[in-house]
């Protein structure tokens, strides 16, 4: 036990030091790694539609607000803003240029803005730090660069890996000599991520998904408002199904025939499975097709319920401190460029942080007693069932589980 404050604020101090030193060492090797990877040609991209607030900004703004970072973190974006890029290592490019801006900046803010310029998506990192000297910016990109601060610290590979990275992904990145951020004394500086693609709307997104079926399962899909395809009707339960499904996969009939059941029949699930009027919902997963899948299968059986999205733990610890929701869903695994919280770590921390929302965790393989442990309401296997009285029951049932930690 130690009564001491000054001692605890000593110790404290030394634990940051300790933390900053292995987020450095942990940098540095991964970068190095990645550099290497990139020269020899063997990093692999893996292009696919992404939301850019929910998979990217909001991601690396919750990294640098964990780290203790004291200026403002800023972001700036429209929402369902997608585009076709690699999730990932867009997110790294992003989280190297913002720690890197972390560094220099004493006041003022850093802020992650993405943008449609030109018919092109853009992703912006600015800052109020003292900018880039002149002199340093004709060699800003080379490998192992002077370093840009006083003290000729750093490794000189962030931004040489940025652009590698960036032209990986057919774009490029770029410092706009022309930017100043408004705050006296402090120029500052832009980094521009030019991805050089136009932006998707959320049924190209969609459908740019994979095979031919799941393509055609799609436009079914919106035409009709149900969200359901071949290759996950077989997924549901019996026990919640109301149909039988056709043996033939594939057509519109048949398609149609697992979403729907007569209008006397869906009038007694309805009453049998009652869902409040209004909630407010946060949904989190990595998946960013998933969670516009998600939404669109909610509003079938409840138009007037408030849902929102995060990609990782991090941003939902966030907007759960900011805002009050009553059902949080949130998946267990989720992949990030750098580790972040499993989906029973984010509930074991959003209990400790007081927040009394019913939490059901979600995954493919059984953490069902993970979740528990941590807090949870409930557990539900994914695919989660998205044919419209399926997805009453099941979402009845997770509003009736029992009351946890913060309840």
């Amino acid at each position: 036990h130690i009564a001491d404050d000054r001692t605890k604020a000593s110790l404290r101090d030394d634990l940051k030091i300790m933390d900053a030193s292995l987020q450095f060492i942990n940098e540095l090797l991964r970068n190095m790694l990645d550099m290497h990877r990139a020269a020899d040609k063997q990093m692999k991209i893996t292009m696919a539609p992404t939301d850019l607030l929910r998979d990217v900004l909001e991601p690396v703004a919750a990294i640098l607000y964990l780290r203790g970072s004291e200026m403002q973190i800023l972001v700036e974006c429209p929402n369902n803003l997608m585009v076709l890029t690699d999730r990932l290592r867009l997110k790294q490019i992003v989280l190297n240029l913002a720690t890197n801006a972390s560094k220099f900046v004493e006041q003022g803010f850093i802020r992650l803005r993405a943008a449609i310029i030109d018919g092109c998506v853009q992703v912006n990192v600015e800052d109020s730090g003292p900018g880039v000297p002149p002199e340093k910016r004709d060699r800003l990109f080379v490998k192992f660069q002077e370093s840009l601060d006083l003290l000729n610290q750093g490794t000189g590979i962030g931004l040489c890996l940025c652009k590698h990275l960036s032209q990986l992904m057919h774009g490029d990145i770029w410092l706009d000599s022309h930017y100043h951020s408004g705050v006296t004394g402090c120029r500052g500086s832009r980094f521009v991520v030019d991805l050089k693609v136009p932006p998707l709307t959320v049924e190209q997104a969609m459908l740019q998904m994979g095979s031919d079926d799941f393509e055609e399962d799609v436009k079914i899909s919106l035409e009709d408002g149900t969200l359901v395809n071949s290759s996950q009707s077989s997924s549901v339960a019996p026990a919640t199904s109301t149909s039988t499904p056709s043996t033939e996969v594939g057509s519109d009939l048949t398609q149609r025939s697992i979403c729907h059941t007569s209008p006397k029949g869906e009038d007694a699930v309805v009453a049998a499975y009652a869902l409040p009027e209004t909630l407010s919902v946060l949904f989190v997963d990595d998946d960013m097709i998933l969670r516009k899948l998600f939404k669109r299968s909610i509003q079938r059986v409840a138009k007037e319920w408030q849902i929102e999205e995060a990609s990782n733990g991090e941003t939902a610890l966030q907007m759960a401190q900011s805002k009050h929701f009553d059902l949080i869903f949130v998946d267990q695994y989720m992949a990030s460029i750098e580790k972040q919280l499993l989906g029973s770590e984010t509930a074991r921390a959003l209990r400790s942080r007081g927040v009394s929302a019913k939490i059901c965790g979600l995954s493919a393989n059984d953490a069902e007693s993970l979740f528990l442990d941590a807090g949870a309401n409930c557990f539900m296997f994914k695919p989660f069932p998205c044919e419209p009285v399926a997805l009453r029951k099941e979402l009845h049932r997770v509003l009736h589980s029992g009351s946890r930690g913060g309840d």
